[in-house]
């Protein structure tokens, strides 16, 4: 519980003005003692982390909770509509963790490996459905993950005032049309 709130603080302090925070401001933000925060985590850094690995790790849940159906375009809909639920929450604090190496070059990362591993699927069955003519599953995957690349996500929701709901359509179409396929369901 003190975890989770604290994890809960890091994420808010993020999102309001990045990495350049104590442990003890999170500690204080999350209604729990500075040894408490210091008992969880070494330093801001460790927190800032443990942050990054529990929203990475929820995503990826997210997209093994999805059930496959027999349209493939349709579960591709399915994870573009729970990306965009996701980032919502947690893009305007992500922005200040990103790494600067490219997603195909951090495909060995645990959480790029296993987003490259549940995209790529899903784009993998779509072509071999014939749903999404043949195309290079690297180079889709790289476009899936620039279209909904958090920042855009908060762009649109934090920026723009846009509803989850039509950031997920604007942003799936402009997917399902890199993807060769009908961006209308």
């Amino acid at each position: 519980m003190r975890r989770s709130a604290l994890l809960a603080a890091v994420g808010e302090l993020l999102a309001e003005r990045g990495p350049g925070f104590s442990l003890a401001e999170a500690a204080g933000l999350a209604g729990i003692s500075t040894a408490t925060a210091y008992r969880n985590f070494s330093d801001t850094a460790s927190a800032i982390d443990a942050f990054y690995a529990e929203l990475s790790g929820d995503l990826l849940a997210a997209f093994d909770r999805l059930p496959a159906g027999p349209d493939p375009v349709a579960d591709i809909r399915a994870a573009c509509r729970e990306w965009v639920a996701q980032a919502s929450r947690w893009g305007a604090a992500a922005v200040h963790v990103r790494s600067p190496r490219g997603v195909l070059a951090r495909r060995e990362d645990s959480f790029v490996g296993g987003l490259y591993e549940r995209l790529g699927g899903l784009v993998g069955r779509a072509i071999d459905s014939g749903a999404a003519p043949a195309q290079d599953v690297r180079f889709a995957v790289l476009m899936w993950v620039t279209i909904f690349d958090e920042r855009v996500v908060v762009d649109l929701t934090h920026t723009l005032g846009w509803t989850t709901r039509q950031v997920a359509d604007h942003l799936t179409g402009a997917l399902l049309r890199v993807l060769g396929l009908p961006s209308v369901s």
